[in-house]
């Protein structure tokens, strides 16, 4: 795999190509919040074959440049989001994303619902229209909060503390804590710290972002909902307020799946079942 910097008139993502072009749609993998696009690595061996799978960093994230003044907002990532498939020549393609980037990929969907075949929302975050479903946890809102006092203090303390505040995503925390140490990498200089800052202070208006990704009908492809059994951040209720608004939101039937044991991180914890999920979903 050889990735490379596109550049998005004055930002730029990393992103690469794995897979062979075949017959079936490009399958585009979207990362969420404070991870990166190794997030699918042991996915990505495991998609159907035949397929082009593009895989990104958004912006402040991994390798893609920190934001600058561009918006952090899950409308601003999916800007970017189309704009890179307008450049790789994407023109229909199968949208993958977790957490986050489950808000990015349904707006996507919802902007251009021509270019999207098929959508699958692994573990999604910020896609209920209520306040108390705003964010993934209350130490991250708390987080978010406090942003003016992470921008004064040494980037070490960001990450350290996104690390306790992301670790309860996994269901093997020796394994959360040696992944979470790889995707907080960067937020240990200086401008990966305010890409971090700039990406909490986004995310309280991001859900006003996603209600409009959610209005009746608005998504019109073929989606899938996949989510943990164990996944501490979306509760018996909050799943409920989840699936019905997906319900409400699609235009087709809605196919939920749900992963014995699996906590938040489905692409880590559960890879070998989202490749096959994913495969169903292009059978449909």
């Amino acid at each position: 795999m050889r990735g490379e910097f596109v550049d998005l008139g004055g930002v730029r993502l990393y992103c690469y190509a794995f897979g062979q072009r075949g017959a079936g749609h490009p399958i585009v993998l979207v990362h969420g919040s404070f991870t990166s696009s190794r997030l699918w690595q042991d996915v990505l061996p495991r998609l159907p074959k035949g397929h082009r799978v593009l895989v990104l960093d958004l912006l402040g994230h991994g390798r893609s440049d920190p934001p600058g003044t561009a918006s952090m907002t899950v409308a601003g990532h999916a800007g970017r989001v189309s704009q890179l498939l307008d450049i790789m020549g994407v023109q229909e393609a199968v949208l993958v994303g977790h957490g986050m980037g489950a808000a990015i990929a349904a707006r996507v969907a919802h902007e251009q619902p021509d270019r999207i075949a098929q959508l699958m929302l692994v573990n999604p975050a910020l896609l209920t229209n209520t306040p108390r479903d705003a964010f993934l946890t209350r130490r991250i809102s708390r987080m978010a909060a406090l942003v003016p006092l992470w921008k004064r203090l040494s980037p070490a303390w960001m990450a350290s503390a996104l690390h306790a505040a992301l670790l309860p995503c996994f269901a093997h925390r020796d394994v959360g804590a040696r992944s979470l140490d790889v995707y907080l990498k960067p937020y240990m200089l200086r401008p990966g710290r305010d890409a971090a800052c700039a990406q909490l202070k986004a995310l309280g208006s991001s859900r006003l972002d996603t209600m409009e990704a959610l209005a009746p009908n608005a998504i019109r492809c073929e989606t899938s909902l996949v989510l943990g059994s164990a996944d501490p951040f979306l509760k018996e209720a909050r799943t409920r307020r989840l699936s019905a608004a997906l319900e409400t939101a699609t235009e087709r039937a809605l196919v939920v799946h749900v992963l014995p044991g699996v906590a938040h991180v489905a692409p880590e914890e559960a890879p070998d079942r989202l490749g096959t999920l994913v495969g169903e979903l292009l059978a449909r």
